[in-house]
This record gives C-alpha cells, sequence and structure tokens, in this order.
C-alpha cells in the first residue's frame, strides 16, 4: 500500500516532483511512465526512502517515509535501470555496505552465506567491476 499527499522533491531550483497525491491499494500493480526528468526515479527514491521529500507525506506499507526508514526498506525492494553497486569496491565489501544500511544482524555470518549460496565465495575480493551482471 502507498499513499502521499502534495509529495514534493526540489534540487535548487529544479522541481522534480510536485505535489504529487495518489493511493495504490495492497495487491495492485502500479507503474510510473513518463519521459526523461518528470520525476518518476525521484519519486521512486522518496517512496523507498533513499532521499527526502522537499515536503509532503508518503506512507508505504504502513510505514511514514522519514520516521520509518529501516522498515520501509526491509519490506521493499527495487530494481534499477543501473545496478547500486561500488565497482571498485569487492563483492563482499558491497554486500557488507548495504546489509549495514538494512541493520542487518550479523553482518559478516550472512554476508558469506550470501556469498557462498550464489558461488561467488571464492570471488569475494575481486571487484564488483569484473563480475557479471547478466
Amino acid at each position: 500500500m502507498i499513499q502521499t499527499h502534495n509529495l514534493t522533491r526540489r534540487f535548487g531550483d529544479t522541481m522534480a516532483v510536485e505535489e504529487l497525491t495518489l493511493e495504490v491499494s495492497e495487491g495492485e500493480v502500479f507503474g510510473f511512465l513518463g519521459p526523461n526528468g518528470a520525476g518518476k526515479t525521484t519519486t521512486v527514491r522518496m517512496l523507498t526512502s533513499l532521499i527526502a521529500p522537499t515536503s509532503g507525506t508518503a506512507v508505504v506499507n504502513g510505514y511514514r517515509v522519514g520516521q520509518d526508514d529501516i522498515n520501509i526498506r526491509r519490506t521493499v525492494g527495487i530494481l534499477t535501470e543501473t545496478p547500486g553497486l561500488y565497482d571498485g569496491l569487492s563483492a563482499e565489501r558491497n554486500l557488507q555496505i548495504y546489509a549495514s544500511l538494512y541493520e542487518v544482524k550479523d553482518i559478516a555470518g550472512q554476508v558469506e552465506r550470501y556469498l557462498r549460496m550464489l558461488g561467488l565465495w571464492e570471488r569475494r575480493h575481486d571487484a564488483a567491476a569484473m563480475l557479471s551482471k547478466g
């Protein structure tokens, strides 16, 4: 469930999203369509608490953006056009960074578990740029 009321985001003098009000019910499929610069990515980043709105409110799965950000990140996943990896860092370090953002308990154990599960344990020190993203 997603609810927004007058959700707005400015970058300096640029209005990226202006007073977006919408409601998406549980189980409903919803997509953002529009040309470059229409505010699609900015809206998704606000709804997933990756950036803060300039004004307005948003509630995602019962959690308010700006107040319950960790819970939002735990219940929502996004797949962006460009992977959010630090190419110069190792696969292991990338996972450690993201695990800390989501307050994962036993980061070292969880990172090892997933690297082994994905068959990447032997390549854990390789830079992310050297791994296939396909």
